[in-house]
């Protein structure tokens, strides 16, 4: 890979270390994630082929392999797969133990806020997070999550709804109740008349009383 004139070579080099990622023993894993990580910077493309294999090094059962592939895929999003990755992360977060859903939390906050071209998007995927790991996310950004709500004007009643309905679900999660409570004593009338529907939601019956 040091041959900067021979991209071949350099492939070939990619290939092999994406091969070593299927290899049982860990130490040969590892070095293979490390070397990848530097290989992205030399030709990010070639070590794109092997991202499934890398997002499979994430469920890994070793913390070390966890943590070093988690860091890698994060290297390897961009705006054409990030709809995928995260899907495919979050889904990982549900089931992920306590010592991972710190750094997986942060990775997937992240990588929704700097990829996020769409508001609605990132609002779908943030209640995701706080549903799965509310306890993990950090006061920042749930934050910027209320600032862009906020300027959401066209989700408010889209938004509400949807955080009424998580936290019917996860009350056990206090950021997502922090961030519920914030949206339904701001926009809870139009909660409860079913206000600004989109074509994706069914109504839901709220009462007043309830509150």
């Amino acid at each position: 890979m040091s041959i900067e004139d021979d991209g071949g070579l350099r492939v070939l080099a990619i290939n092999i270390l994406g091969k070593f990622l299927s290899n049982r023993d860990n130490n040969i894993r590892y070095v293979a994630l490390n070397m990848l990580m530097r290989a992205t910077t030399l030709d990010a493309q070639a070590v794109q082929r092997h991202r499934a294999t890398i997002l499979d090094c994430v469920k890994d059962s070793d913390a070390s392999i966890r943590k070093r592939a988690l860091e890698l895929l994060y290297l390897l999003v961009n705006e054409n797969n990030v709809k995928p990755l995260i899907k495919e992360l979050i889904e990982y977060l549900e089931v992920s133990d306590q010592e991972f859903k710190g750094d997986l939390t942060a990775k997937i906050c992240s990588l929704v806020e700097k990829f996020s071209s769409e508001k609605i998007w990132y609002i779908d995927q943030m209640l995701k997070v706080l549903s799965e790991a509310g306890n993990f996310v950090k006061d920042e950004v749930w934050h910027a999550l209320i600032v862009v709500i906020s300027n959401a004007s066209d989700l408010h009643g889209y938004t509400v709804r949807a955080l009424y309905r998580a936290f019917l679900t996860s009350t056990e999660q206090e950021t997502l109740v922090r961030v519920a409570v914030w949206c339904i004593g701001e926009y809870g009338d139009m909660l409860v008349n079913n206000v600004g529907m989109l074509d994706i939601e069914d109504p839901i019956t709220v009462s007043v009383s309830l509150f």
